[in-house]
């Protein structure tokens, strides 16, 4: 009878070097979206830098904008607290006025812009829109980081379970000679690929969460589980070795001793 093909021992990132390149690049954007949010946290009044100054000059496009002062200070403005009111205020500024700038001493932004008469930036409200602005970085963070877990986790999983089937279907092959029960009717299952081949129905389905190999109608081999990693069902028919099972590269296949007979690529 033919030997059962086994996977090579060795590292996981032999079998899923992608994924994990994925997973890796997914955990570090997490990082840089999360921790590019520090500089941009919000800051109560008293923490604010003050400054008072003669205004020069306000530029703005659409995410850098700066305001200049006749003294060469300058400085930066969030560009998420700009409505087209601020805009069009600052705009209409006269070169010379006197400004009274609270900056937020994390990212160096103004926080408050105000005239000797009126007030171009709230500081309460500017602080709000760089909070709930920061949170969405945030949030993409933390799925990014979540992502990343999940298919190492996913990934590691994978490489246990190979080991656990190969280590299984070396050490008990007496179960492949005998039919395991009768196929049920195809009721809430789904055919991952079906061929015919030397007078032999081979049929390789899903049920529910257990795929089957079934041969002239009976089934010899099953796996169970609620996730499917990339494994091998094995029948031992009237002398023939026939093989069904989902591979490391994304597609169901067939073998009838030893000869891939039909494949299929496999979305899910």
């Amino acid at each position: 009878m033919k030997k059962h093909p086994v996977s090579k021992k060795g590292d996981i990132f032999e079998y899923n070097s992608q994924v994990i390149i994925i997973s890796l690049l997914a955990i570090i954007m997490g990082v840089v979206f999360i921790l590019s949010q520090n500089d941009n946290r919000p800051v109560a009044r008293e923490e604010a830098i003050s400054y008072m100054g003669e205004f020069e000059k306000y530029t703005s496009s659409k995410n850098y904008s700066e305001i200049y002062f006749i003294d060469g200070s300058s400085y930066s403005i969030y560009p998420h607290t700009q409505t087209k009111e601020f805009i069009a205020d600052m705009k209409s500024l006269e070169k010379g006025t006197k400004l009274y700038v609270l900056v937020n001493p994390n990212n160096n932004c103004v926080a408050e812009i105000r005239t000797d008469t009126e007030e171009i930036l709230n500081f309460e409200i500017s602080q709000q829109e760089i909070e709930d602005y920061g949170k969405g970085y945030v949030w993409i963070g933390i799925f990014a980081l979540a992502v990343g877990v999940f298919l190492i986790f996913l990934v590691t999983a994978e490489h246990f379970y190979k080991k656990k089937e190969d280590k299984k279907h070396l050490s008990d092959r007496s179960r492949a000679r005998e039919y395991i029960r009768e196929a049920e009717a195809p009721i809430g299952g789904r055919v991952l690929l079906e061929t015919e081949y030397k007078g032999y129905h081979i049929c390789y389905r899903r049920k529910r969460c257990v795929n089957e190999l079934i041969v002239n109608g009976k089934v010899y081999d099953e796996k169970k589980g609620i996730l499917e990693f990339s494994h091998v069902l094995v029948a031992c028919v009237d002398g023939h070795t026939v093989e069904a099972g989902f591979s490391g590269e994304g597609y169901s296949y067939i073998r009838f001793d030893g000869k891939r007979i039909a494949k299929k690529k496999r979305l899910i």
